[in-house]
Order: C-alpha cells, then sequence, then structure tokens
C-alpha cells in the first residue's frame, strides 16, 4: 500500500493536510444545512452529544491501539525466539561436526538468507500467501529436516528436532502475526465517531479559530488512526520492523 511505503514524517503530514482540509471544507459545507439560527438550548445538548460520543470513541480507539500494539509485541517476541533458536540449532549442530551435519548447518544458512532477502519483501509488499510453500519458509526448512532424518536414522547420531521444531514453531507465530487482526466493525465505528463529533461541533458559523480547532482534533484523530493502521501492518517500512536481527545471525553470530 502507498502509504505504507511512505517514509513516517511523509504519512503524518500527509493525513494531517488531508484531514484538515477535509474537516474545514466540510465545516462550510454542513453548517449551510442548519437552518435558520441555532439556539443557546441546542448548543448545549450539542456539546454535550459530542462529549458523549467523543467519550465513545476514544474508548474504542484505544481497544484498536492496545489489540494491535499486543499483536506488534508478540511479533517481535517471535521474531527474537526464532532467532535465538536457529543460533543453538545452529551452534549445536557445530559442535558434534561432520560433513553431513555441515550440509546441514549450511542449510539453515540458505533458510536465513531466504528469510531476509525473499520472504521479508514479499511480506512487506503483502503478496505472501499461506499457500506459497517457497516464500513462507517451508521448502526451505523441508530439505533441512530430510538432511537432519537421514542423519539421525543411523545408530547413535545426535537429535536436532526439538530445536528444530522450536524454529518452526517461531516462525509460524511470526507469520501469523504477519497483518493485524482488528475487526473492520472497530474502523466503522472510528470513522461514524470522528463523523459524528465533527458534526456537532459545526453548529456555531465557522470562522478563523473554530476552523483551526476542527483542524486541530481532525489531526489528532488521524495520526492516531494512522498509527493504528501502520501497527495492523508490521512489516510495512512504516513500522520499523526489519529483518535486521536475521542478518545478524549471518554476520555477527558467525552463522
Amino acid at each position: 500500500m502507498f502509504i505504507l511505503s511512505l517514509p513516517t514524517i511523509v504519512s503524518v503530514t500527509l493525513a494531517i493536510v488531508v484531514t484538515s482540509s477535509f474537516s474545514v471544507g466540510l465545516y462550510f459545507l454542513v453548517h449551510r444545512l442548519w437552518a435558520g439560527e441555532v439556539g443557546l438550548e441546542t448548543r448545549r445538548t450539542a456539546d454535550n452529544v459530542a462529549t458523549r460520543i467523543g467519550v465513545i470513541h476514544a474508548v474504542v480507539i484505544g481497544m484498536m491501539f492496545t489489540s494491535v500494539r499486543v499483536e506488534y509485541n508478540e511479533m517481535i517476541v517471535a521474531i527474537e525466539s526464532e532467532a535465538s533458536a536457529i543460533t543453538r540449532l545452529y551452534h549445536a549442530m557445530g559442535r558434534q561436526g561432520g560433513d553431513e551435519l555441515d550440509a546441514a548447518r549450511e542449510q539453515l544458512r540458505d533458510y536465513i538468507h531466504h528469510v531476509v532477502n525473499e520472504q521479508w519483501p514479499a511480506l512487506r509488499e503483502v503478496r505472501i500467501t499461506p499457500t506459497d510453500r517457497e516464500l513462507i519458509g517451508r521448502a526451505a526448512l523441508d530439505r533441512l529436516w530430510s538432511t537432519l532424518e537421514d542423519i539421525e536414522s543411523k545408530p547413535g547420531a545426535p537429535s536436532f528436532k526439538e530445536l528444530l521444531d522450536q524454529v518452526e514453531d517461531y516462525r509460524i507465530q511470526r507469520l501469523f502475526d504477519a497483518k493485524g487482526k482488528l475487526l473492520p466493525i472497530f474502523w466503522y465505528i472510528a470513522i461514524i465517531g470522528y463523523l459524528l463529533t465533527l458534526t456537532t461541533l459545526y453548529l456555531p458559523p465557522p470562522t478563523t479559530k473554530r476552523c483551526l480547532l476542527v483542524s486541530l482534533y481532525s489531526s489528532m484523530v488521524a495520526v492516531v488512526l494512522l498509527g493504528i493502521f501502520i501497527l495492523t501492518h508490521p512489516y510495512s517500512e512504516a513500522a520499523g520492523v526489519g529483518p535486521d536481527i536475521f542478518e545478524w545471525l549471518l554476520v555477527g553470530a558467525s552463522l
């Protein structure tokens, strides 16, 4: 998606400019629809309604942010755990030695290269599917499984299945969190709540100060919703999560 590929400061600025312009333009349009002079009692009622809608709106947005933030943190934990499991498996095979295990270690390195060079870009562009075995890394790990099964079939051979199982488990967790799972109804409530709040703010005639205040409100809502949207796409450029830890494994951890 276009906005996810932009630098964060650019996407935030774009969201502020668009929503501010929209809210001010809507102000002049909606105010014309209010027939006649708005009485004091109506304005008080509008203020009360705006307050109540604002509270509900804030609660919903808070729930949205909490949900995606938890999923984002879980993905970070899964990434770090997978990298840790890969490191332990690689060095466990290295301690045993042997040409066959050296070949298995090379296959594990190939899997890391695959994650960095192929899988991560595919996830970032949201073009990966659950059935794409090559992109999700299933094919790369299948080759490693086959090699280790051949080695472990020999009498007295060490077993590495438990460590490889951990790599598989954390890989699956990482892929499951590749896209946030917010219910669409939350987005509808957030957008409708924003529009209804604006409507109640449009009762008094538009002035420069009121237009500025409406713009500030719109900008704040836009930035928060943009942040939530970015967190629902944790592999995007804007989310700031990269394959750095896997690249470090290839360099810093001497894999």
